[in-house]
């Protein structure tokens, strides 16, 4: 398995697995990746195995971080160290940089509690830890984990703000809680 950027970017593929991993509280509509990316904000890598788009990676560099838009794995292939992987390549390509993801908040009445556990376990296990940050949004209520350093509110604030547009992020409702 190679991980790549995506130059030929196989989007069919990489939508594919993007509808099937992200609930759709959590999908910005593809276009707008797709836009992010071709613009030059946002890059993706892609996990490819005998021409095959195994999983992929959508992540924002900003100032001193980067940010972790979107990891998805397809369905057909998880447990199997692909997106571990994935996150080595991050952390390889962006070595002084702080790394920064969303997760789902923990939440005992959740009705994907058990995903939820098993996402922050396998974050944890590649070395990211919780920041401490907690936002709620449009998207529902998360958990902010980083690698590498750790990020402030207002860092963190400012690199959505960044990733978003001012007018998406005005409209995202993404706020700090407790």
């Amino acid at each position: 398995m190679d991980v790549l950027n995506a130059n030929q970017k196989p989007w069919k593929e990489i939508k594919e697995i993007y509808m099937e991993a992200f609930p759709k509280a959590e999908r910005k509509p593809f276009s707008a990746v797709r836009h992010s990316v071709n613009k030059g904000k946002a890059q993706i890598l892609t996990a490819m195995e005998n021409g095959r788009v195994l999983g992929f990676v959508v992540v924002i560099p900003y100032k001193n971080m980067v940010m972790v838009d979107y990891l998805a794995v397809s369905s057909k292939i998880r447990s199997r160290g692909t997106g571990s992987k994935i996150l080595q390549e991050i952390c390889r390509r962006f070595p002084d940089q702080k790394i920064v993801l969303l997760i789902e908040r923990l939440d005992d009445t959740a009705e994907n509690k058990e995903q939820r556990i098993a996402r922050k376990k396998f974050y944890f296990k590649n070395g990211f830890t919780s920041s401490g940050i907690y936002i709620t949004g449009r998207s529902g209520n998360m958990e902010v984990l980083n690698f590498g350093g750790t990020v402030s509110v207002q860092e963190y604030m400012g690199l959505q703000q960044y990733a978003l547009g001012k007018l998406m992020f005005r409209l995202s409702g993404i706020r700090p809680t407790l």
